[in-house]
């Protein structure tokens, strides 16, 4: 793709892959990731221990208002451009402007394999720092790379700042919750539930309950991010497509889906080998994000019915395993090499 223009955003200068990494990393390795939590399940592999590059400041650094990128290549229209597209989004984003105030955010890449490929930390006065995966940012499309950031800014800094979070979540904490489209399943305690003391991460759980205080700054973020992108593609913004919008939502209800199906214990549904149960959770899975999804259908605002036609179809189980599929070959691509980073400087 070409980089879109960039006159908003400044440069500066201050001072058979899948299976290889199965056998390199082990299915643990593979999976540590998941159990990390903070994965986006987007639709469309050294050793553990040594596929983390720490990134450096570079001198050349991407910026618009307050949020920048660190250390992204600028060599590559289409790492520049991709990284231009998603600081002219969070800058735009109302929520997100509000969270930071007049802080600095600072995303830096790193080439990540089996950790989360994603986290935002918040250290209050210092700034927002936002840490993302090198084979994020360059094999997903900006739809899903948009989307992981409303899961790490909504689901954690950004719903921990909500003036009382920790007192209206109390009603939510602990406590067995009916998973939205698993309703009628079997099961041997007589209902399919998500509880946020047994989650792999509790807060992912109390992200992904309807009403819940947690799971509205999450859904209201990411769907301002629609809005967002549904306005590039009218505005005729270079590289905007109305399948932005589309893969946005497809991450979100994937994630949500994915969490609330196996209380956060997402790696039950990938398909490898010795995975007795994948096939079952993903159908599990599927059930869980279309009943996601008309609830999210049915309660938008007037306002936002533009966004509506531009929803995802109904997911497959086969379709779930397709988005685990992809995610673990790009998982195994990023192993390689990270072209979008440059910390020379």
């Amino acid at each position: 793709m070409n980089a879109p223009a960039v006159s908003p955003v400044n440069t500066v200068t201050p001072s058979h892959e899948l299976l290889s990494l199965q056998g390199k990393a082990g299915n643990a390795g593979v999976v540590r990731m998941l159990g990390q939590g903070g994965h986006s399940w987007a639709g469309r592999a050294g050793e553990p221990g040594s596929t983390v590059q720490r990134a450096v400041v570079q001198r050349n650094k991407l910026s618009h208002g307050n949020i920048s990128f660190t250390n992204v290549s600028l060599k590559y229209p289409e790492s520049q451009g991709k990284a231009t597209r998603v600081l002219e989004l969070l800058s735009s984003n109302s929520k997100v402007k509000s969270f930071l105030g007049d802080r600095s955010c600072r995303i830096t890449l790193e080439k990540r394999t089996t950790e989360a490929p994603a986290n935002v930390v918040d250290k209050g006065a210092e700034g927002v720092f936002v840490t993302l995966a090198s084979y994020y940012l360059e094999n997903y499309d900006i739809g899903y790379i948009v989307g992981m950031l409303c899961h790490e800014f909504g689901m954690h800094p950004m719903a921990q700042a909500a003036p009382n979070m920790s007192e209206e979540e109390e009603n939510f904490r602990g406590m067995p919750y009916p998973v939205p489209g698993l309703e009628g399943k079997e099961v041997p305690d007589g209902v399919a539930s998500m509880n946020s003391d047994t989650a792999q991460q509790a807060d992912h759980v109390l992200g992904v309950i309807p009403g819940s205080p947690r799971y509205t700054v999450y859904r209201d973020v990411t769907l301002e991010m629609a809005d967002l992108l549904l306005r590039d593609v009218r505005n005729k913004e270079e590289g905007a497509r109305e399948q932005d919008v589309t893969d946005l939502i497809d991450c979100f209800l994937m994630d949500v889906a994915s969490i609330a199906a196996t209380n956060d214990d997402r790696k039950r549904g990938m398909p490898l080998l010795g995975n007795s149960e994948g096939e079952t959770i993903r159908k599990d899975i599927a059930a869980v994000y279309n009943a996601y999804k008309a609830r999210l259908s049915q309660d938008l605002p007037l306002e936002r019915r533009p966004i509506k036609p531009l929803f995802p179809p109904e997911k497959t189980p086969e379709a779930v395993k397709a988005d685990f599929n992809t995610l673990l070959k790009r998982i195994a691509k990023g192993k390689m090499w990270a072209w979008s980073i440059d910390n020379s400087g």
